[in-house]
């Protein structure tokens, strides 16, 4: 390096110069003057040039700015800084969509960027991503697929896409009917289980009339139950006691449409289930399923008439069944010789003389049950009361040929019975 007047540099061709402790190569002084704009001159020769020292190094110092700049201009460009988020709804009900797909794809290819699916609320935010244009795709099964543009621009960190509302993709089919037939019976180890669905019986009918068509049933004149030839003694709902005591009062007062199936089998007497010796003497049993639907309030029956003679008959249950627990009311009052609504009054004993006959029979009755299962006891009970008032009387009179000579007969008979019954 020479030391002229004006701190100009030497430069030659592939000659290094050395200042400020930093070394310079310039292969060709043309490229100088091409690339870098630099003020060469010739001072000697056409071979030597020389260059201000103070404008070269500013001008390599615009140069090095510039490159910096468009480095950062790309590392910016890069930079994956914006969020999008937005909602989904339904068109017609505007109710939020949960679990739809959010896709973000790049374009102009539509190569897949991120996605996301919405959240209980509808809302779905995306993961950051860089600026650039796109294309969002919302989509959910039964709905049309969304298409949205969106141009994220590096000025903005978020981009709400707002309320994307998808169409129904409904496609209209034929009513479809399913039919299947409901077993009658299933037999499982001793317990016959009879489906109630599978048998008719009238609207607004009483479990007797449903029991008087199950295979293997007889219901005598008497209201006697077999099945299979075994009698029923007891009656349960749900598996707990219902007036265990007459089981003509299940038979005649609960309606077929509160049970959903019903079961025969055998089980141990009290006696051998409370001690757990087996005494023989099992009791055949049937055991009504309420329906779920049933279990949701009050159940009640009511029958009233009135006709000639002044003759009239009224009678009313009602009841509460649950899961672990029922309760039952019923009462009556007639005076058309039915012993009651229970049939638990009048057993045809009384007072009286002569035999009478049936006569006229006022009868009321009242029943209450009870029961109630927890985890470890098992309590219940019934209650009944029944009233009868038979009032009879006969009148008869006679004539009687023998010859030419008659005779004639008259005779009266009463009779009055008075029974009440508590149990």
């Amino acid at each position: 390096m020479e030391n002229v007047e004006s701190w100009k540099l030497k430069i030659e061709t592939g000659e290094e110069f050395r200042t400020n402790e930093i070394t310079f190569h310039f292969p060709l002084s043309t490229f100088l003057q091409m690339h870098y704009g630099l003020n060469l001159f010739p001072l000697i020769s056409s071979n030597r040039y020389y260059v201000n020292e103070n404008k070269l190094m500013r001008k390599l110092s615009i140069l090095l700015g510039v490159l910096l700049w468009d480095g950062t201009q790309v590392v910016f460009a890069q930079t994956k800084n914006i969020t999008v988020t937005g909602n989904v709804v339904e068109s017609d009900t505007k109710q939020v969509v949960e679990q739809a797909s959010v896709r973000l794809l790049a374009l102009p290819d539509s190569v897949f960027v991120t996605g996301a699916t919405t959240s209980s609320k509808g809302r779905f935010t995306l993961p950051k991503v860089a600026a650039g244009k796109y294309v969002l795709k919302v989509s959910y099964i039964g709905f049309m697929t969304e298409d949205i543009f969106v141009q994220l621009s590096s000025s903005a960190s978020n981009y709400n896409a707002g309320t994307v509302s998808l169409r129904p993709n409904v496609i209209l089919l034929d009513e479809a009917v399913v039919t299947a037939e409901v077993p009658p019976v299933i037999i499982n180890g001793d317990t016959i289980e009879y489906n109630t669905s599978a048998y008719r019986v009238p609207e607004g009918a009483m479990l007797e009339e449903l029991v008087k068509k199950l295979p293997g049933a007889e219901v005598s004149s008497e209201g006697k139950v077999t099945i299979n030839g075994k009698e029923i003694k007891r009656i349960l709902v749900d598996g707990k006691e219902f007036f265990s005591d007459d089981p003509n009062v299940s038979m005649k007062n609960l309606p077929v449409e509160m049970v959903e199936k019903v079961k025969a089998y055998d089980r141990k007497s009290d006696m051998a289930r409370i001690t757990g010796i087996d005494d023989g003497d099992d009791e055949s049993i049937l055991d009504l399923t309420v329906k779920k639907g049933m279990k949701q309030g009050w159940i009640g029956n009511l029958i009233a008439g009135y006709g000639s003679q002044q003759r009239y008959e009224a009678g009313a249950i009602l009841n509460r069944f649950e899961d672990d627990a029922t309760f039952s009311i019923l009462g009556s009052v007639n005076n058309t010789n039915n012993k009651g609504f229970s049939e638990f009054g009048d057993a045809g004993q009384g007072l009286g003389n002569n035999n009478a006959g049936s006569g006229i029979t006022t009868a009321q009755s009242l029943g209450i049950n009870f029961a109630k299962e927890t985890k470890k006891l098992q309590i219940g009970g019934n209650v009944q009361y029944g009233h009868s008032d038979a009032d009879s009387r006969r009148e008869s009179s006679t004539e009687t040929f023998l010859g030419e000579q008659s005779s004639y007969g008259h005779s009266e008979n009463s009779s009055l019975r008075i029974r009440n019954d508590i149990r």
